[in-house]
């Protein structure tokens, strides 16, 4: 019976020690730039260019595995627009990893898988990704705007 005790408390404190490492909460400056971060990919599945521009800071670096340099804002702002007519994205999950705030700067490490349609003609294929993301913003004015991002892809 002591035995069975000391096994069910065991496993209660493992159990319970999982669970707080799995539920992370945020501060409220944490919360704030995941926020920027979420309605950055909405906007993206809207097709709001405007609004991801807005959130982009002038000095912008952005670079993916499959980009020999990084891109501007300009090229960013571009290829959005290129792509706004032959691009789809039909779902995506985000899963933030860490969050680091500072005074005036943030890193957002996160997890994200998408799928998506590309049109090119009359031929429609559906791109599965999912990857790790790095994004880094800067507060000015009081807003929170992306500086610069590193992405990995891998095709699903």
């Amino acid at each position: 019976m002591k035995t069975s005790l000391r096994i069910s408390a065991i496993v209660l404190l493992v159990l319970a020690a999982s669970s707080v490492v799995l539920a992370q909460e945020w501060s409220k400056a944490q919360t704030e730039v995941w926020q920027i971060c979420e309605n950055n990919w909405k906007d993206w599945k809207a097709g709001n260019i405007d609004a991801l521009a807005a959130t982009t800071h002038p000095k912008y670096q952005g670079w993916d595995d499959q980009t020999p340099l990084p891109y501007t804002k300009e090229k960013f702002v571009e290829q959005y627009k290129e792509w706004k007519d032959k691009i789809s994205l039909k779902s995506y999950d985000i899963e933030p990893a860490r969050i680091v705030v500072t005074e005036n700067a943030a890193v957002i490490d996160y997890y994200y898988s998408y799928s998506m349609t590309v049109t090119q003609e009359d031929k429609k294929d559906t791109i599965k990704r999912n990857g790790m993301y790095v994004e880094f913003y800067v507060k000015e004015k009081g807003d929170w705007i992306l500086l610069a991002d590193m992405t990995t892809h891998h095709e699903k």
